[in-house]
This record gives C-alpha cells, structure tokens and sequence, in this order.
C-alpha cells in the first residue's frame, strides 16, 4: 500500500530540488550599486565595464574577467560558473584531495544575470581568480596578484562549543544571498546553517551558493557557519551517487575545498528521500565524511527525520549515523504535513517528546541530539465537500504573518494545554479557517525538553519566520 504522506511530501521535495538547482541565478535587485571597473597594471588604468555591487557581494561581468586571464566556463544547463583547479592539494594545503580528486577538480560558483551579461561574484575568491577588487572613489578597481593560500581557511576553533549546549538556524537559501550585515545581531544565536549545498546528479556534481560577504558578517556578529549541504532529495541520483566509490570521492573533495576557500566552521548534512536499500550505505558516507571534515577541525552534523513508519524516517538509521557526527538534528516537525487531509498541529508538545523519547532509545546519545523545531506553522482551510465531508488544504505561516491576522480579525486564541501551544479558528467566505499556533511560548513548552532530557541544544527552521522574542526564550534556555 503507497504511503499517502510520504508522496506527498515527495511531490514537495521534488519542487523544492528544482528550485534549489534552477534558481542560482541570481538577478538585479533595486538596491544594487554600479561602478565603473578600472583594471590597474603598472602604469597603465583601462576602463572595462560595469560591476553591480550588491551589499558586500561584488558582480563583475564574466567576459571581463575571461580577459584578464580567469578561466570560467559555464556551468550545468547554462547555470552558474565552473573553475578547474590544478592540483588542488598543493592550492588548499589539503594532502588527501590527491587522493580522492587527483590532480584537478572543477568548482561550481553562482551567476548573476542582468540584461544578457553574466556576473560572477568576486567577493573573497582572489584565490580563484588571482584578482583582487578594492571599491574606490573612482569606481571598482582590479588588479592581479599572487594568489596567497596562507590566506584561506584558517583552521576553525570550535573549543568553546564543548560542554555547551548551541542555538542553530538554518537560512533558507535558493538564489540570492540577504544582506547579513544590515540585520541586527541576534542575542542567543550561535550558529547559522546557510541551505547553500546540494547533489547535483548522480557523479558528485554539486551546486554552490556560497557567500563570502554573509560569512564576513556572519563573523563580525559572533555566528559560526555550518552551511547545509543536501542530496537535492533525489532518490535516483543518491542512489547512484552512493554506488559510485569516484563520485563520492569527489563530492567529499569538493566539499573540503569550499570550506577551506570560504572558511566554514561545520556542514550540516541533509539528506532526505534516501532509498530504505540505501540506508547502510548513508550510514558509510556520513562516516566516510565526517572523518575527512574532523581531520581538518570542522565539526561534522546531520539532519535526521523523527521515528516512524514511513519510508522517510526508515531510511535514516539515526542510532549508526550518530556515532559518526559531533551532532543529530532531531526535525521534530510536520506532525501534520503541508497536503495532509486532516487539519492538525505541525508540532504539538506530546508528539514532539515522544519522537525525543523514541530517538533516544534507538541509541542516539543525548549529548549528541539537538531539538529541531519550527519557527512556522499552517493555516489550514476547510471548505465543505458534501456528505459531510470537507476538503482541507494549507499554506505556510510565519510568526509575525499569524500575528497580523490575529490583530486584523481581533482573534482571541485558546491556550491548548495538551498541545502545549495556542489555537485559533474563523471563518471567512463559507471557510473555517484554523491555527495551532508556533510563537515564543510553544517553542517555550518544548525547549522545556532539553532540559528534561539533557539534550545538546536547538535548531530552528527557519531563521525569519520567527519573532524576535522567541530568541530571549532560546537564550534563556541555552545558558541554562
């Protein structure tokens, strides 16, 4: 018998693959600034173009570049940018990329399209592209240098996470990179996981939609960056990828590339939609990697759905992937998914401890699990279907999208105790509408299990759908 759920949220998965790899192509935004490009060798300054910066991104066109000598070519579908790297052991100072790439790799880097020319971001890849770009008065001045790979990745301290419990949020990221440096500080948070990485196909292809201006201000505001790098939830391309011992090698080289270039402190690994054949082999993956990132400092964790029957949660054998990783993100979430055909709570209390009770008993130490919860929740529409019958659907709420409409209508929600969060329902053209709500006290009532439970901290999906008072429960949680 099909799962309906796990369909489902296939049919979503699916969706969200294709955005993630069709969507790195970032366009012109209205606050983006212009400036003449000046290429300065020795005594001679010559004017080239045009470059947009966008915050601390700086887009120079592509064809500018190739005539100064940087070799790009395009990427996969037209998409992006592919730098080859010669010897790429010698350029990052890692000794095993000899071995799991040989002697060159091919990196995947974003575009940005505006008017028929493509950008390629320069921001922090002068290792890349041996140019170096300083804004002046005069406009975007370039110059060749001498690529210093002392300069790169510094090898990441993560001491003052030991004995400390962490606040994780993952940035869900599909094109452009926001503005990290015109946020405000966030009080409690002390990591950022950018949805930055995913498979491509089934040889280890990956795409890439790092920033190297979100993780200087990501560093200028205390956060640490552990970006999430996924398997674009494609069972047939993790599959393959999984059964080809090249592929993997490369992928995983790839991977150490991109944090020694950037200077990442983690990765956060989610993979979903895996085989439940392939369930042994993630396991081997996730600890061939992890052994590859700990060697280099990076602290290694892994995303994993709650105990269940479904296909989904069968594929991840959470007890085995945990002796492998530094930590276990526990989604406890979509207690009722987006298509389900019964209104309910995406992460009422009872359900959420008892995928934390469950978890902990298949053999997930608690030292190691970290809470993930949810910064959303649904509104759910029902509407009369004869025979009694109602026909349910839903759309994703943030927290401050679910305060309006309390404000507007003047709702006065029900404090659910069994539930361990508010509800609230109307009715708006023949249709009930109705919210279980997700705001700073449910996320309260559950981070009370960390403290229940000894847990190693919280994650929350995702960062933006939250109000600012859920983050001084959080802190107040984490210092505990």
């Amino acid at each position: 018998m099909i799962n309906t759920k796990f369909m489902h949220r296939m049919v979503f998965l699916s969706f969200l693959f294709l955005a993630l790899f069709f969507n790195s192509t970032a366009g012109a935004d209205e606050n983006d600034r212009y400036a003449d490009i000046i290429f300065s060798d020795g005594a001679s300054r010559d004017l080239l173009g045009t470059a947009i910066i966008r915050g601390r991104d700086i887009w120079v066109p592509a064809d500018v570049l190739r005539t100064l000598g940087v070799s790009l070519t395009k990427g996969p579908n037209g998409k992006g940018f592919l730098i080859e790297v010669r010897e790429p052991a010698k350029v990052f100072d890692i000794r095993e990329l000899e071995r799991l790439a040989g002697r060159s790799v091919s990196l995947y880097f974003p575009s940005m399209d505006n008017e028929g020319t493509s950008y390629f971001n320069v921001k922090g890849l002068e290792l890349m592209t041996g140019i170096s770009a300083d804004e002046t008065n005069a406009g975007l001045e370039l110059k060749r240098i001498t690529a210093d790979t002392s300069r790169i990745g510094q090898r990441p301290d993560n001491g003052s996470l030991k004995n400390k419990r962490i606040s994780l949020t993952w940035a869900h990221i599909t094109r452009d990179n926001p503005d990290l440096g015109a946020e405000e500080r966030i009080d409690g948070l002390d990591v950022i996981s950018p949805t930055w990485f995913n498979l491509t196909d089934g040889s280890g292809n990956m795409a890439n939609r790092a920033s190297a201006a979100y993780i200087e201000a990501a560093r200028e505001k205390g956060y640490r960056i552990w970006p999430l790098v996924s398997n674009g939830f494609s069972k047939d391309n993790t599959s393959k990828f999984f059964n080809d011992t090249a592929a993997v090698n490369m992928f995983i080289a790839r991977l150490l590339c991109y944090s020694k270039l950037y200077g990442f402190d983690g990765i956060n690994i989610d993979f979903e939609n895996v085989d439940v054949a392939d369930r042994d082999k993630y396991v081997r993956f996730v600890s061939l990697l992890c052994g590859y990132l700990r060697a280099q400092g990076l602290i290694c964790s892994v995303d994993v759905h709650v105990p269940g029957n479904s296909n989904l949660s069968k594929s991840h054998d959470r007890a085995a992937l945990s002796k492998h990783v530094d930590y276990v993100m526990l989604m406890a979430y979509d207690e009722h998914w987006r298509t389900s055909p019964k209104a309910g709570s995406v992460a009422s209390l009872p359900w959420v401890e008892q995928a934390v009770r469950r978890t902990l008993e298949e053999g997930v130490p608690s030292e190691k699990l970290v809470l993930g919860v949810p910064f959303y929740m649904r509104k759910w529409e029902e509407t009369p279907a004869g025979q009694g019958k109602v026909k349910v659907k839903a759309s994703t709420l943030s927290m401050a999208e679910s305060d309006s409409i309390i404000s507007q209508r003047g709702l006065s929600p029900v404090w659910l105790s069994d539930k361990g969060q508010y509800f609230y329902s109307y009715i708006s053209d023949g249709r009930t509408y109705k919210v279980w709500v997700e705001n700073r006290n449910s996320i309260e009532a559950k981070l009370s299990l960390i403290e229940k439970y000894r847990l190693a901290g919280v994650a929350g999906w995702r960062k933006g759908h939250e109000t600012p008072d859920v983050w001084q429960t959080i802190r107040s949680v984490i210092n505990r």
